[in-house]
């Protein structure tokens, strides 16, 4: 059973090598593809990020450093994982739709967003446009949230991120009625852009390509049905071979090369 396992790699073996310079190539040129897609189709994307610092508002007073124990920072973690859910609210999107509106000119924004008008013929940015560009995660399970925001526009990107600052203590303190937020960094309008990650591309693009190949050396394998020697011939047929007749034009069949080809 163990030497059924080693020819079927062997077999494999086989045919990769056979197909050898049909998966390199399609792997050159599939890494090509992914490398041109990120680097002159992908739109360049700016990274800004802020970090807020939550504290308890029933915490030990801050004078006295030997008197905030555990349980208050314990309480101070959990709190950075609730606002986390509370900063992820369709009031924070709208209140930074309203303040983009209000901040940009509607023909810029109109290039990166998609301006609607509710019922009452107010114009709006949609919650899920503004989400999409916005990520929020405690910092290794502390008390001190990040939030990163990333876009085509370097400005937007740190607009978005000082408007989180001066609208989160006021959502936090009216939806929980306790504990406040502080900015512990102010954003900085980025100067180069974070994304989209070129090298990675690159490698997807080079892992598909031959993926891809080796599917296509295998499955075309398989329906090759013809008998590429008289050992193939016994195991299929179960026949002796009583003769071959060499390839003429293959040193490696029995032939020569001294025939030349006409």
């Amino acid at each position: 059973m163990e030497q059924q396992k080693e020819m079927s790699i062997q077999e494999l073996l086989g045919i990769l090598l056979g197909h050898l310079r049909m998966i390199i190539v399609v792997t050159i040129i599939a890494g090509i593809a992914g490398y041109s897609y990120a680097k002159f189709v992908l739109p360049l994307q700016y990274t800004s990020s802020i970090k807020i610092y939550v504290t308890n508002n029933n915490m030990s007073d801050a004078n006295d450093i030997n008197q905030i124990n555990a349980q208050d920072l314990n309480t101070a973690r959990s709190l950075a994982t609730t606002y986390i859910v509370i900063l992820d609210d369709a009031m924070m999107y709208e209140a930074i739709s309203d303040r983009l509106l209000k901040d940009y000119n509607q023909e810029d924004l109109k290039n990166y967003f998609t301006i609607a008008v509710d019922e009452d013929g107010n114009e709006y940015i949609p919650s899920n446009q503004i989400k999409r560009l916005i990520n929020i995660s405690a910092v290794n399970n502390t008390e001190v949230l990040q939030v990163t925001v990333t876009s085509q526009v370097p400005k937007f990107s740190a607009d978005i991120c000082t408007y989180i600052s001066k609208l989160a203590p006021e959502i936090i303190k009216r939806t929980t009625k306790a504990g406040s937020v502080e900015t512990v960094s102010p954003a900085k309008v980025p100067t180069a852009p974070s994304g989209p990650n070129i090298p990675r591309y690159l490698l997807l693009g080079m892992v598909a390509g031959f993926a891809v190949a080796v599917g296509i050396a295998i499955i075309s394998s398989f329906l090759d049905n013809t008998v590429k020697s008289g050992e193939e011939l016994r195991d299929r047929f179960g026949v002796p071979v009583l003769a071959e007749i060499p390839d003429i034009f293959m040193d490696s069949k029995g032939g020569s090369s001294k025939y030349g080809k006409y």
